[in-house]
């Protein structure tokens, strides 16, 4: 599959995947919240960089804003990402880049696998949290 087609995919899988119930989620950059389908998939270290193009370390939620018209808000990102995973991810992300290979093709679909199983766990999850009808109707 085409790099950009394999993308495109996997970014929707992950958006779909930190989505809310309701299919919202945050910019990680500036806390802007929207539907999955309006917001991206932003980088740290540019997807240029095949190596990390995939790497969870590397990716997050971000608004179209930040994403695009501010070049990522890298500063922010930066901060927040030391913030999440600790001083050293930013040094293995650069030499991952500098030094990595870029994911083969069955590596990223294993991975677009993965996060559509964990959005399922997820939406089972918040099932189960639910009353049931015949349970709601028990309690009144």
């Amino acid at each position: 599959m085409e790099s950009e087609k394999m993308w495109k995919k996997f970014s929707k899988a992950y958006r779909e995947y930190k989505a809310n119930e309701y299919g919202y989620v945050i910019c990680f950059t500036c806390g802007y919240s929207n539907h999955y389908k309006r917001m991206d998939t932003g980088h740290y270290i540019d997807r240029r960089h095949g190596a990390v193009k995939f790497n969870p370390l590397n990716i997050e939620i971000q608004c179209m804003i930040c994403n695009r018209l501010n070049n990522g808000e890298i500063e922010k990102y930066r901060k927040n990402l030391i913030e999440r995973y600790g001083a050293d991810v930013e040094e293995l992300l650069h030499n991952e880049a500098k030094f990595g290979a870029p994911m083969l093709q069955h590596e990223v679909e294993t991975m677009i696998t993965y996060y559509k199983q964990l959005k399922k766990l997820k939406d089972e999850a918040r099932q189960n949290l639910r009353p049931s009808d015949s349970e709601a109707k028990e309690e009144v």
